[in-house]
């Protein structure tokens, strides 16, 4: 992936944008292998080789399949948040218990601007990305909406009629499948504010979903994994959906399984508000900077 950090003629004066550049896959079916040359750069001595390889210029002309592509997302103006989350930096992880989550974590949380996720609410009322819903109940305590993610790149154009959706089922492009469920009720930001009581609605995701993707895909429910993130992205609960080999977002510090919070919850219903989660944060996150402003504060006290 490409990421290019600059500003639109048209914006603002202050306002900057993100540009995302992310490379589609090549199909072999194209004469991908026919198409290259290629030098030898390692062999082991035994059954590895290792070549470098590129188009020749002569396919590249008479095949359009063979020329580079690419999926390009603009955000216009980019925040702050969403510039640092795309910087290279490196990693701090954090062991969160109940007191760190109460203390800094939690105000933290409450003191963000609504305006991060007001695009959600447009989401939720129907009012954009109607193209990329699959399902949708509009419960307020258990109803959720099911979306194609917009990380699933090679998803094939999305559209609302019925018809078209046909196509979809068992199309290529599923080995990359990556869907959203986002719920319905405002009052669940992340994990940690999970109760026995939202037992239904957890149920109702972990089981619509499954069958949905399963009516529209053909994938098997035994082929998805169904996790949430901690931190998450954004703070309104959602659930991530993508095939078992599809490793994206699925990071042993960051996902956690949907069907595993929930035999957690049935055994203990306040297991996410006692718990102790780790997750790395970059060092440029803002919530990196409270958490070590807090100890320096309790170190200074002490």
């Amino acid at each position: 992936m490409i990421v290019v950090l600059g500003r639109f003629s048209w914006q603002a004066k202050g306002e900057t944008a993100l540009v995302k550049l992310v490379p589609k896959p090549l199909s072999l079916a194209s004469g991908l292998l026919g198409a290259l040359d290629v030098n030898v750069s390692s062999y082991s001595g035994a059954e590895y080789c290792y070549y470098d390889g590129r188009c020749s210029l002569s396919s590249l002309c008479t095949t359009a399949g063979l020329r580079p592509a690419y999926s390009v997302e603009v955000i216009a103006p980019a925040s702050e948040k969403q510039i640092a989350r795309l910087r290279p930096e490196r990693g701090t992880l954090i062991t969160e218990d109940a007191a760190l989550y109460a203390s800094v974590v939690q105000p933290f949380i409450e003191s963000m601007d609504p305006k991060a996720i007001a695009w959600v609410a447009n989401l939720l009322a129907l009012k954009k990305e109607t193209e990329r819903l699959l399902f949708n109940d509009s419960d307020p305590e258990r109803g959720f909406l099911l979306n194609i993610d917009t990380k699933w790149k090679s998803h094939p154009p999305c559209v609302s009629d019925e018809f078209a959706r046909v196509a979809w089922r068992c199309h290529a492009s599923v080995q990359d499948l990556y869907c959203l469920a986002i719920c319905h009720r405002r009052d669940l930001r992340s994990l940690r504010d999970l109760r026995a009581r939202h037992l239904p609605l957890l149920r109702h995701i972990l089981h619509e979903g499954c069958r949905v993707i399963e009516a529209v895909y053909g994938v098997p429910v035994d082929e998805l994994r169904v996790f949430v993130h901690y931190q998450p992205q954004f703070y309104h609960f959602h659930v991530h959906f993508t095939r078992l080999h599809n490793d994206l977002g699925c990071q042993v510090e960051r996902a956690h399984l949907l069907p595993q919070i929930i035999a957690e919850l049935e055994a203990d219903g306040d297991a996410y508000a006692k718990k102790t989660l780790w997750y790395q944060l970059k060092a440029n996150d803002k919530l990196l900077e409270a958490i070590r402003a807090a100890d320096f504060a309790r170190f200074r006290l002490s």
